[in-house]
């Protein structure tokens, strides 16, 4: 099936162009949010060629696709027309009960960072490469390209997320893109930091003000845009319409950007905090607390809530520089869903079931795990259990022997050099990865599954 039909099977499956609100994609899904949820055809959609699985989730259709999602994407564009804008009010239930405020708390904050998690993770690898070519002594740490190329090019997203995370914002919340975007300006202006040292306070029309270094942190303004929310429909509301072409975005800065940066910064430096005390306290199991992360990790793949952890990574490399539990559980149980689908590639008879877990095999090598864990392990039970014990394993040799993240990257055979750095011996290191994939291999191999017949 070609990616255009395919495109066209997907959104008329989904409802039609009319029912879609926004549609986005990630890595590996395309996400929709839906007028009426009750119009998609959940249980064909997952019959059709290409589809991986469909999971409905945080307000979400999420058609898992694999690495062809982008392709797929760019033609269900043509049908749907521009994604930026909701093409319509979904009229959600309003989140009932602790439980429900606090899911629909993170759900909003892991959509303001999952339409940037490829440039994010293409940012990590620049800096992977700057690494490797200092490492085998083509350019030297201290010369200026790889300053450039580590730091610049590859420090760039980083520095400046505010600006990706306010305009992921804006979109999910339905507030005007370009106000928000000035509020992650206003952070990021360079005169803020020269009005005295960080840490410090100000004044600002008698109130203290706090000087903080706003770079590479996400919290403040995804706070800042929520506000913005509820003081634009205040501006619009009052703003006379032959002013309210400047009033009314005067109006959202004068009152949304002080209480940013007064009261909404500093809180979130206190999260911040309170959560670098977390992964201290984390760090204090070593091996075990990778080993319990990386059997968590593919749960958390299977319901989409994965990405929950990625403003938190983000926040930890903004504050102590590198990660030794949660990208490392995630190497673990990367590389464990890859031996599972090479196991069962071995034991299966079925021609076509070899030829896709082989595929997924290797897929899930890359870092792309969701083609392994929906086509092939979880659909055949056993292999899915032997993944998971797997992952604790590899996640517990991986803890012993340090692995560590010094950046954001997608955890990978690829990225694996980038994750030896603080490893006692960088050999021991590496070999944890196919020492993670046999015992996985092997597990899934003597455990066995149904194999299904031949079409």
């Amino acid at each position: 099936m070609s990616n255009t039909q395919l495109a066209n099977d997907i959104i008329s499956l989904v409802g039609g162009v009319e029912n879609i609100s926004n549609m986005t994609h990630c890595v590996t899904r395309l996400r929709f949010v839906l007028n009426d949820q009750n119009k998609a055809d959940q249980d064909n959609l997952k019959k059709l060629d290409g589809v991986i699985s469909v999971i409905n989730s945080g307000g979400q259709v999420q058609v898992v696709l694999g690495p062809a999602v982008t392709d797929i994407y760019n033609e269900a564009v043509k049908l749907v027309g521009d994604t930026d804008v909701p093409k319509g009010e979904v009229k959600a239930e309003a989140p009932k009960g602790l439980g429900g405020i606090l899911k629909s708390a993170l759900d909003t904050l892991i959509a303001c960072f999952v339409p940037s998690i490829s440039i994010i993770a293409g940012a990590g690898m620049v800096k992977v490469v700057a690494v490797l070519l200092s490492t085998v002594g083509l350019i030297s740490s201290d010369s200026t390209t790889y300053q450039i190329l580590n730091g610049v090019i590859g420090d760039g997203v980083f520095y400046f997320l505010p600006f990706l995370v306010a305009y992921n914002a804006a979109k999910k919340m339905g507030v005007d893109l370009m106000t928000s975007m000035a509020l992650a300006a206003i952070m990021m202006h360079p005169t803020l930091l020269k009005l005295g040292e960080t840490g410090t306070n100000v004044s600002y029309f008698g109130l203290p003000l706090k000087i903080m270094d706003y770079s590479a942190q996400a919290l403040p303004v995804i706070l800042g845009v929520w506000l913005l929310k509820y003081v634009d429909k205040f501006a619009e509301k009052i703003s006379p319409n032959v002013v309210k072409v400047f009033l009314r975005p005067m109006i959202c800065l004068l009152v949304v950007a002080p209480i940013m940066l007064i009261l909404i910064g500093p809180a979130s430096a206190v999260l911040g905090n309170w959560f670098l005390a977390f992964c201290n306290w984390c760090n204090k199991f070593g091996w075990l607390a990778v080993g319990i992360n990386a059997a968590i990790f593919p749960i958390m793949v299977l319901t989409g809530t994965h990405n929950a952890t990625i403003p938190l990574l983000i926040q930890m490399f903004a504050t102590q520089g590198f990660d030794t539990v949660f990208l490392p559980s995630g190497m673990a149980a990367n590389i464990a869903e890859a031996g599972a689908a090479g196991g069962v590639a071995l034991r299966t008879k079925n021609k076509k079931l070899r030829s896709m877990a082989l595929s997924a095999s290797f897929s899930a090598l890359l870092g792309i795990t969701e083609p392994a864990l929906y086509g092939v392990n979880l659909r055949l039970k056993k292999p899915f259990v032997a993944m998971l014990l797997g992952s604790a394993i590899g996640g517990c040799i991986m803890g012993l022997v340090k692995i560590t993240a010094p950046t954001f990257v997608t955890p990978s055979l690829l990225t694996s050099p980038l994750f030896l750095s603080r490893c006692s011996s960088a050999l021991i290191g590496f070999l944890s990865i196919p020492l993670t994939y046999l015992i996985t291999f092997a597990l899934a191999y003597f455990f066995g599954f149904e194999d299904p017949q031949e079409d």
